[in-house]
Formats: C-alpha cells, structure tokens, sequence
C-alpha cells in the first residue's frame, strides 16, 4: 500500500503535467490558427455585421470578429479589447511604416494580427509554479486591392 501511495503520487504528477503542457499546446495552435483566419479575412477586404445589433462593422472589428469566433471561447471581450492587435504597414519603406487611418487597409499594404501577452493559467500545477503562461502569436500577408472602390471603411 504505501509503495503504490508513493508511486501513484509521481504518476499522478506526470499525468497532471502533460495534460498542462497539452493545454498549452491546444492553446498556442488554437490561437495561431485564430489570427491565421483574421489575416485571410481581411486579405480578402470583407467585413461583417454584428451579431447584436446587425450593423455594419468596419474591417478592423470584423477581423475581431473573425479572430475571436475562430479561438474556440479561448478570448474574451476584454482579451480582445487589450490582447489582439490589427496592424497596417506600407510595404515600400525599409523597415515598412506603419499607417493609421482612412486607406491604411488599401491593397498592396501590409497586414498584421496579432495576439499578445495571452495568460494562460496551469491547469494542476503540481511540478510548477501557478504563475500563468503568456502566449503571443501573430500572422502577416499582403492586402489585395479591394474589389469595390477604394478600401473598406475601417
């Protein structure tokens, strides 16, 4: 009894220990693919309508949008409010410059979606400390031209 108390309390560590390090994993894929899909959207210069209230969303919170449905419930309003970041670069300088404002998502330019600085907190820390896990992942591509007239409000 007490070799198999000692032996179970190690075994019990290590599975506890991989199901954390798989969360982490899921976790870091799950939102690498998340900005992956945020990019091909507004590559594509599309926006969307929300949900609540079926306006009309400016492409910046359509890839939000895009980004949060795509995180499988893992970002929150506030997650999406202080951790994701849509990002407009012009490609011809070196290092690219980055635009803010009305035609900064014109075609030819640079997009960025990022997620940084996502805290992760351990499932069973038993090997570890509690302190949380911070996450960043970002994805970038070349906007086309949009197929309307100029670029999509923002």
């Amino acid at each position: 009894m007490i070799e198999a108390a000692l032996v179970m309390v190690f075994l019990f560590a290590l599975i506890f220990l991989l199901i954390d390090l798989a969360w982490a994993v899921f976790a870091k894929v799950t939102l690498q693919n998340a900005v992956r899909a945020g990019v091909r959207y507004a590559v594509t210069s599309q926006t969307g309508t929300d949900p609540n209230t079926g306006l009309a969303l400016g492409q910046v919170a359509s890839i939000k949008q895009v980004v949060q449905t795509q995180a499988m419930g893992l970002l929150t309003d506030s997650d999406m409010s202080n951790d994701v970041f849509i990002n407009f670069y012009a490609v011809g300088s070196n290092p690219p410059a980055a635009l803010t404002g009305v035609g900064s998502n014109a075609g030819g330019n640079l997009v960025t979606v990022s997620v940084q600085g996502y805290q992760l907190s351990p499932i069973a820390p038993l090997l570890r400390p509690a302190s949380p896990v911070t996450i960043s992942v970002s994805a970038g591509d070349l906007l086309e031209a949009s197929p309307i007239t100029g670029a999509p409000p923002l």
